[in-house]
């Protein structure tokens, strides 16, 4: 093979490997579907949180696992993502604010798990904001 040719295919072939893989990597839009809660025996709170979220939408960008819209994720810490997601596994992500990293009003825990193994486009996902739990479901764009 003339090294032109050999230079041609050896481009084509990385190319086709770096559409392969950012193929997986395509962002979710989600929307929140339920919300629950360790005082949800409060009607009023559960009312009031299902008002202002159900129905809402936000965006979760894979690579990094920063989410926008009406669910947050990223204050002054970073996300982590500690699983992309497989076939056989669910895309995870956490991020943790603690005492001395904020305002000093205390610590913040957050975990999203999006079942990627899900067949189909739609993905179940859970969000838990420290006490606070939403439920719904993710689409890759």
């Amino acid at each position: 093979m003339q090294p032109l040719m050999k230079t041609a295919v050896l481009a084509a072939l990385a190319l086709t490997a770096t559409i392969a893989s950012a193929q997986p990597l395509l962002d979710y839009r989600c929307s929140i579907e339920r919300v629950a809660g360790s005082d949800d025996h409060n009607r009023e709170l559960l009312e009031s949180r299902t008002k202002l979220y159900v129905g809402r939408a936000f965006t979760v960008d894979r690579r990094t696992g920063v989410m926008a819209g009406a669910l947050k994720n990223s204050y002054v810490t970073k996300p982590e993502v500690i699983d992309f997601g497989s076939s056989e596994n669910s895309y995870k992500v956490i991020t943790t604010l603690r005492l001395e990293q904020g305002a000093g009003r205390g610590s913040n825990a957050y975990l999203l798990v999006i079942n990627e193994y899900k067949e189909g486009p739609r993905k179940p996902f859970v969000f838990v904001d420290n006490d606070e739990v939403y439920f719904g479901t993710c689409t890759h764009f």
